[in-house]
C-alpha cells in the first residue's frame, strides 16, 4: 500500500508537539501493545455491545484505531463495510496496515479533534479508549457529528474522573506532584454530550478492575501500552527502587487477594445523529 503521509489536521497544520509525543510514544509500542491490552479488550468488547446494525455496504471509521485490533473486529462484524481506521501515530498505522486480514481496510493518521475527512462521510464511528487523549471533548463531538451521516452512529468508551484512584494515593506516599492522567467526570461529559448535535441512545459509567502480583508489574505493562506518556502540566518521573518501595508502602491500604487492584472509571456511549428531514 501507498505511505501514510505524515499526521496534519485537516487544516494542513502539523501536530502540536504534546501530541507528537503523544503519538511518538505509542508508536514505540506497537508491537508489545496487544499483548498487554488486557484493559483495552475487555472495554472494547463491552462497547461493541453497543454497535448497531447497518447496510451491508456501509461506510465505517474506526477512530484511534491503535494497532487495528478493534478495526479487525468491525471487519468481521460488518465484512462488506468499506472501513477505515484512523490514528495519531504512525507506528501503530504501520503495524495495523501490516495485517493481511485488514488488506482492504483503508488507513488515516490525524488528529481526532480535527478529523480529515469530509462531511456527511460514515453510517458508523468506532472508538474504544482514545477520545480521553484529546483535551476537548466538545470538540470531539463536533468533528463526530460533522463526519457522520444523518443518522449515523458514534459507538465509543472513554475513562472518567477517578480512574487509577489507588496508584493515585499509593503516588502521595512518594510526593505531592501529580502522577496520573486526570479525566473530567461522568456529569461534565455528559453535559457536553448533551450540548452536542448528537443524541444519546445510551450514556453509563462502569468500574473495570485489574490486578497485579506488583507495582513493577503494573509500571510494565503501562510500558507496554505507551501510556507513561501525560499531559505537559502531569509531571512523572521514572520510577527507580527507593519509589517502588514507597509506592508499594503506599499500596498497601488497596492490596486484596488477587492482588493489587488498577480501577477505571470507563465511560460508555451510544449517540446518533438525527436524520434529515
Amino acid at each position: 500500500m501507498p505511505p501514510i503521509p505524515a499526521a496534519l489536521d485537516r487544516n494542513g497544520t502539523p501536530l502540536r508537539q504534546d501530541k507528537r509525543r503523544i503519538a511518538e510514544t505509542f508508536g514505540k509500542a506497537a508491537t508489545t501493545y496487544d499483548a498487554a491490552a488486557s484493559l483495552q479488550q475487555l472495554v472494547a468488547a463491552r462497547a461493541r455491545l453497543g454497535l448497531p446494525e447497518l447496510d451491508l455496504q456501509a461506510s465505517i471509521l474506526d477512530m484511534g484505531c491503535g494497532t487495528g485490533n478493534e478495526t479487525r473486529a468491525l471487519v468481521e462484524r460488518y465484512p462488506e463495510a468499506d472501513i477505515t481506521g484512523l490514528d495519531l501515530s504512525q507506528g501503530m498505522l504501520d503495524f495495523a496496515s501490516q495485517n493481511p486480514f485488514l488488506s482492504n481496510c483503508h488507513w488515516a493518521i490525524g488528529d481526532i479533534e480535527e478529523l480529515p475527512f469530509n462531511e456527511e462521510q460514515f453510517d458508523l464511528v468506532f472508538s474504544s479508549l482514545a477520545i480521553q487523549w484529546c483535551e476537548c471533548l466538545s470538540e470531539v463531538m463536533a468533528q463526530v457529528h460533522r463526519v457522520l451521516k444523518p443518522g449515523g452512529w458514534f459507538v465509543f468508551s472513554t475513562l472518567a474522573a477517578g480512574s487509577l484512584h489507588e496508584l493515585n494515593a499509593a503516588w502521595k506516599s512518594v510526593d505531592d506532584k501529580p502522577h496520573v492522567n486526570s479525566y473530567e467526570s461522568l456529569s461534565r461529559q455528559k453535559q457536553r454530550v448533551a450540548s452536542s448535535d448528537l443524541s444519546i441512545s445510551s450514556l453509563r459509567q462502569q468500574t473495570e478492575t485489574l490486578y497485579y502480583p506488583s507495582v513493577t508489574h503494573l509500571f510494565k505493562e503501562m510500558k507496554a501500552l505507551g501510556v507513561n506518556t501525560v499531559t505537559e502540566t502531569q509531571q512523572k518521573g521514572l520510577a527507580g527502587k527507593s519509589t517502588i518501595r514507597k509506592l508499594t508502602e503506599g499500596y498497601k491500604p488497596f492490596v486484596t487477594e488477587k492482588g493489587l487492584p488498577a480501577s477505571y472509571q470507563v465511560i460508555y456511549g451510544v449517540l446518533r445523529k438525527p436524520s434529515a428531514f
